[in-house]
């Protein structure tokens, strides 16, 4: 029978379940860097997981840092049977060219430099 669907190799569910896991948790991750100071207005305590978070973000962007979602996602990709994420990590793969064009890229960081900025003035207001 050749119109019957072809099944995946067993085994590999739990390698796509922890590749989306990975990207979620990624998504979580660059929100709470990003907007981060904006839930501290009104939930002070996520500041604690902004500033972290913020510090790790940048220190990448300074830095040539190994991030272990982008490695774990990539890990469970393969085992799971899909592509790894492309070779300038999760941000290209899932942001550039769908959040804001491949041309301002060179801009962003600078972008969500400012959004923290004025998200960290909205602090010094509130308290």
């Amino acid at each position: 029978m050749t119109d019957s669907p072809t099944l995946t190799p067993t085994g590999v569910l739990p390698h796509r379940v922890l590749a989306v896991a990975a990207m979620a948790t990624h998504v979580a991750f660059t929100l709470v860097a990003v907007l981060g100071g904006y839930l501290a207005w009104f939930v002070p305590w996520v500041l604690w997981l902004h500033l972290p978070a913020l510090a790790w973000g940048l220190a990448g962007q300074v830095r040539d840092l190994p991030c272990p979602l982008t490695t774990l996602e990539n890990s469970a990709r393969v085992r799971g049977g899909w592509s790894r994420l492309s070779e300038t990590g999760f941000i290209d793969h899932y942001y550039t060219g769908v959040l804001y064009p491949q041309a301002w890229k060179p801009w962003m960081p600078f972008v969500v430099l400012g959004i923290v900025l004025v998200s960290w003035i909205g602090l010094l207001f509130r308290f």
